[in-house]
């Protein structure tokens, strides 16, 4: 699959330029608008390798310290309020500290934060998302999105007796072993695009020898032959029905139909990953794309903001691991379905009526549209499905890893940082998310905001 050609472009040749011959004073405004987040970054040095205990937040010089959340704000430890646009990694769609959410979880905080026994708050979580999700016929709890991929693999594994997991290039499915292959390697080491060499995404790792497979994203032809050829040792196929890293992308229609198609040909567990993917519609992912999977795995929005993760599909799947299966799937986890998360996620998740989904959904329409428009003839791109947008510096189309791999992220992380100078907080990598406190006020300033970063 070759790559696509750059667009034509209006403007001179150096747009990226122009931004980094700011960045010295953009970094000085945000040294002088945050000197206690900074002095707060020097003690975390002290006592976090590098000053951070979570990838996902790390940024240069240093990333702003968060002292309180409300609605679709946050408020920094140097008294600014700051208007959010990745709600903790999109996992807050109703906002920070929604009232309904506090309510709940306070009472139930005077009754006890978790028990060593199942509770009635984890089977109305669990009903509730069974029964508004087909594929779901059961479903599993677990504490973290990676935690849920892990357990779908070894579902999967278990359901065929055979060992390789199929992933695709750019995609991010947390930080199980078997996944962090792949998600963002350099051009320089990743091989053919229509083979790509597996890349290791973090040192420690064992080796993907028997293990795991990286094909091309969208590359429908290249999943084709791979799957016809090597299908005995397939255990299972995983995919982001929104390609997070990728440009928080669509698949292409075709792609998804063959990946599920020849899963259902040679008895191999398509497994869908929608930890961010189910926010963009009321039946998530799978329900805007019209394909089931075996087996989905779920975090973020379902927990309320709590720590959570879930594996659900398939009846005779999940049902490996019942107490009377010979040689069952063993799944165990302290706080599985504890009541603080079910609670939480359950007021969450009946808020997240199809009205809320729409409203969200079309304010994130309109903002991709909106910033297409500023963009137009930039050498940016504008991407996104539901209340999920992305700008990534390059002038290339994107529709797979390698496209989005041509990024300027120096571009891409001096222009958050000067968002945040404007009161905007959103990744390093301009990844945002829309939730349902979100005003058409607070996008119209953003959008305003990066107008004129990209316009000086």
């Amino acid at each position: 699959m070759g790559m696509p050609e750059a667009t034509t472009l209006r403007g001179d040749n150096d747009f990226y330029g122009a931004l980094a011959a700011r960045k010295t004073e953009i970094v000085a405004e945000y040294h002088r608008l945050t000197p206690r987040s900074r002095a707060l970054a020097k003690r975390a040095a002290l006592v976090f390798p590098g000053g951070y205990t979570r990838d996902a937040v790390m940024r240069a010089p240093y990333a702003p310290f968060v002292v309180e959340g409300a609605g679709s704000t946050v408020v920094d430890a140097d008294g600014r309020r700051l208007i959010d646009l990745w709600f903790n990694a999109t996992s807050l769609p109703l906002g920070h500290a929604h009232p309904a959410v506090v309510d709940a979880v306070q009472r139930q905080a005077a009754k006890g934060t978790a028990y060593y026994a199942p509770n009635e708050h984890e089977l109305a979580l669990a009903e509730l998302l069974v029964g508004r999700i087909p594929s779901f016929e059961r479903i599993r709890f677990a504490n973290s999105g990676s935690e849920a991929v892990m357990m779908a693999i070894r579902f999967a594994r278990a359901q065929r007796g055979c060992p390789v997991l199929v992933k695709f290039e750019g995609s991010y499915h947390g930080s199980y072993d078997d996944v962090s292959w792949s998600v963002s390697p350099s051009l320089e080491h990743a091989g053919a695009a229509a083979a790509p060499n597996a890349v290791a995404d973090t040192s420690g790792l064992a080796g993907t020898d028997g293990r795991v497979a990286v094909l091309p994203f969208n590359d429908a032809a290249a999943l084709r032959q791979y799957v016809h050829a090597n299908h005995a040792k397939i255990a299972g196929i995983i995919v982001e029905p929104v390609a997070n890293r990728i440009g928080l992308l669509l698949p292409e229609p075709a792609f998804l139909a063959e990946a599920r198609a020849l899963a259902t040909q040679y008895g191999i567990v398509l497994i869908f990953d929608e930890v961010i993917a189910f926010r963009v519609g009321y039946h998530g992912a799978q329900g805007r794309m019209g394909v089931t999977p075996d087996l989905t795995t779920l975090g973020k929005i379902i927990g309320g903001g709590f720590p959570v993760g879930a594996v659900a599909g398939r009846a005779d799947i999940l049902g490996l691991s019942a107490p009377d299966q010979a040689g069952r799937v063993a799944h165990a986890g302290t706080f599985n379905g504890n009541p603080m998360t079910a609670i939480a996620g359950r007021v969450t998740m009946e808020a997240l009526t199809p009205e809320v989904f729409a409203h969200i959904g079309a304010l994130g329409a309109d903002v991709r549209q909106r910033l297409a428009a500023i963009a137009d003839g930039l050498p940016l791109q504008v991407t996104g499905e539901g209340s999920l947008f992305k700008i990534t510096a390059t002038a290339r189309k994107i529709r797979s890893y390698r496209d989005a791999a041509t990024n300027d992220k120096a571009w891409e992380n001096t222009a958050s940082l000067a968002l945040i100078n404007a009161g905007f907080l959103m990744t390093p990598t301009l990844s945002g998310c829309i939730s349902a406190v979100t005003t058409r006020a607070q996008l119209d300033g953003f959008l305003d905001a990066f107008q004129r970063i990209v316009q000086s």
